[in-house]
């Protein structure tokens, strides 16, 4: 559905497709423990497993998994080899409720992790993880819990009764503290006050931080139309994040910044959304079909969220 929407909209003119080859074990193993590795592979043996919570398991699911990982590889590797500034991964499963030892919500192996990993032996000094999935990044947070070269900003609804991870107090440990950043917003958020939010917490943590790449956990389920997510974003403002996420790259890292896709889960609402932030990338006007209400200005509860975010951020030595 993705790939035709693309064509229907005469976006795959503007772009160079790669097929990924698998991640080596190499590359899973330096975001994950060889327990995590050897589950998935030895579960996938079997035609149904279950690997942790919500990660249930087939005979395909390990040679998918580090399928995904090595198109996140790609994708970094094509702008660290001159090939492009900017690039986005279509890959499945998403990854980036996977820590160093267990899979979670859907995800085996940590795409944006092992790409990052990529990075740093690529000698890359300072990588902001930029997550906005509808649901926090806590897997890529506790893998990148204690490395400050890793800044790791998820901007995620929030929900006191369920919420297990993404609280505001989750700031790093260690050398790490002050360098993961999590951006609770309420439910049912619509696009204008959730972009006045992002845009001045994610400016604000960038020109703190200077990152030199901007990698992306895209995650699309904040649209209204997803059945799991809780947010109430539409296409437009999936274009609109993409635009500043640009703007920033710009700013700070010479342009480089990898789009990763995560979640995203409805079969209408995914393939206009991916559609959206192409079309920014490449700027390129699409037609939108999902238009709603896009809400006024923010309340002062989110006006207080974002001084007290900034307030703390400015309160730690960058290294």
């Amino acid at each position: 559905m993705t790939m035709y929407k693309l064509r229907e909209y005469g976006l795959l003119e503007f772009l160079d497709v790669v097929s990924p080859r698998q991640a080596s074990k190499e590359d899973i193993l330096s975001a994950h423990s060889p327990y995590l590795y050897d589950l998935v592979r030895e579960l996938s043996r079997f035609e149904r497993g279950e690997a942790g919570s919500s990660s249930f398991t087939s005979k395909d699911t390990f040679r998918l998994a580090c399928l995904a990982a090595g198109g996140a590889i790609e994708a970094v590797e094509a702008i660290m080899e001159g090939r492009c500034r900017r690039s986005l991964a279509l890959i499945r499963p998403p990854g980036h409720h996977a820590g160093q030892g267990h899979t979670s919500g859907l995800c085996f192996f940590n795409n944006v992790a092992v790409a990052v990993k990529r990075l740093q032996r690529r000698g890359i000094r300072k990588v902001l993880i930029l997550d906005v999935d509808s649901h926090p990044g806590d897997g890529t947070a506790q893998i990148f819990y204690s490395d400050p070269s890793v800044l790791v900003l998820s901007f995620h609804e929030y929900d006191q009764e369920v919420a297990g991870a993404g609280w505001l107090d989750e700031n790093g440990y260690g050398e790490g503290e002050g360098y993961t950043v999590n951006v609770p917003l309420p439910l049912g958020i619509r696009g204008k006050p959730y972009l006045w939010v992002f845009e001045r917490v994610f400016h604000g943590v960038a020109e703190w931080f200077r990152p030199d790449f901007i990698v992306v956990s895209l995650g699309l389920d904040t649209h209204y139309a997803d059945p799991i997510g809780n947010l109430f974003l539409q296409a437009l403002d999936h274009a609109e994040i993409t635009g500043h996420v640009l703007s920033v790259a710009d700013e700070f890292c010479k342009g480089r910044v990898s789009f990763i896709l995560e979640g995203g889960y409805s079969l209408l609402a995914l393939p206009l959304s991916v559609a959206a932030v192409i079309s920014r990338i490449v700027d390129s006007k699409i037609e939108y079909y999902d238009r709603i209400e896009r809400g006024g200005a923010p309340p002062q509860s989110l006006k207080r969220l974002v001084t007290s975010l900034l307030d703390r951020i400015g309160s730690y030595t960058c290294p």
